[in-house]
């Protein structure tokens, strides 16, 4: 099969290699998927260029999300047969193969069917980003009838996470930079959106929640924004946080926050349970029947252009997924 790896941490034009590797073989209780699409996420290019850490093994082929057809099954699997159009999520997890490759082989738990009214391109963005946005909506349970504030409006969580959010009965608050970026957010189902650019985030939030707060932030940065996002969550509310790009550690205030019962949900898709997993791929499954999502692809890169699509994809935050194309 054809594939892209690396087998040492760097720049993307530097470690990226395209070339022939044996196909891979479904073992007990896999799925091999012939893959024609693979999604770039922010955690495979960090990984790449994480020169502290090193390469996790040997020869890295990145890539945790995917879609594609099923090309043979493992003993012991059922539900699928061959021929049918799957997504695919977690494959790099853990293991040193991921999607950016025509082939994949996963325990049949990471294989998930493929709507029909959805393509490739969109069923390689169902995995990581989608899921993260969905578990961060609904850990604590319905949000319908609540007001769920998402900064990063437009990233690749943010997105999802403003139509689940909106699907499931929520006023919307969003945040973006610029009126342009705002429009975009409103038409992903953000009910207001507050420009970055015009200063004073917090009073203009509090402002339209007529002083009472939101009841859940679904939140990129968690260090970075915290002492704003504890005065902000209403009585009873919480924290959803999907990343923490500023610091690794964080100072709580508890004093307060004791008597206004404030919830903390840390969010890290690729270690979920076998039944949280299960739950959260059947919501993203009944939002996508609903008809409730749009999925935003910024760019596509055939798989010998691998390395000028990372470099894409580190640099167009905001803009939608970035997909290549394995077959």
């Amino acid at each position: 099969m054809r594939a892209g790896w690396y087998e040492s941490c760097g720049a993307a034009e530097d470690v990226f290699h395209i070339g022939d590797m044996p196909n891979p073989v479904a073992a007990t209780g896999e799925i091999l998927v012939r893959l024609h699409t693979s999604g770039i996420n922010p955690s495979d290019y960090k990984r790449r260029t994480n020169m502290k850490a090193g390469v996790e093994f040997p020869r890295v082929i990145p890539h945790s999300d995917g879609a594609g057809v099923v090309a043979a099954l493992g003993t012991g699997t059922s539900g699928f047969k061959i021929g049918d159009r799957v997504w695919v999520f977690g494959a790099q997890w853990g293991r040193p193969f991921g999607t950016a490759a025509e082939f994949v082989s996963l325990p049949a738990a990471q294989v998930r069917p493929l709507p029909d009214d959805v393509g490739f391109d969109e069923g390689a963005c169902f995995g990581i980003p989608a899921m993260t946005a969905y578990r961060s909506i609904f850990a604590n349970g319905p949000v319908s009838g609540q007001t769920v504030y998402i900064p990063a409006a437009l990233g690749r969580v943010g997105a999802y996470a403003m139509q689940f959010a909106k699907w499931g009965g929520a006023t919307v608050i969003a945040n973006a930079s610029g009126s342009d970026k705002c429009a975009i957010a409103c038409a992903l189902g953000a009910d207001i959106c507050l420009d970055r650019l015009e200063g004073d985030l917090e009073a203009r939030l509090m402002a339209e929640t007529h002083g009472r707060g939101v009841d859940r932030v679904i939140e990129i940065d968690f260090p970075g924004n915290l002492a704003m996002n504890e005065r902000i969550v209403a009585d009873g509310g919480g924290i959803a946080s999907y990343g923490a790009a500023s610091a690794p550690q964080v100072t709580i205030t508890l004093t307060p926050r004791r008597a206004r019962n404030l919830s903390l949900q840390f969010v890290f898709v690729y270690s979920l349970r076998p039944d949280v997993i299960e739950e959260t791929c059947a919501g993203v499954l009944r939002a996508q029947a609903a008809g409730a999502l749009q999925h935003r692809i910024a760019g596509s890169f055939p798989l010998s252009e691998l390395a000028k699509a990372h470099k894409f994809a580190e640099t167009q935050s905001g803009t939608g997924h970035v997909i290549v194309r394995t077959d």
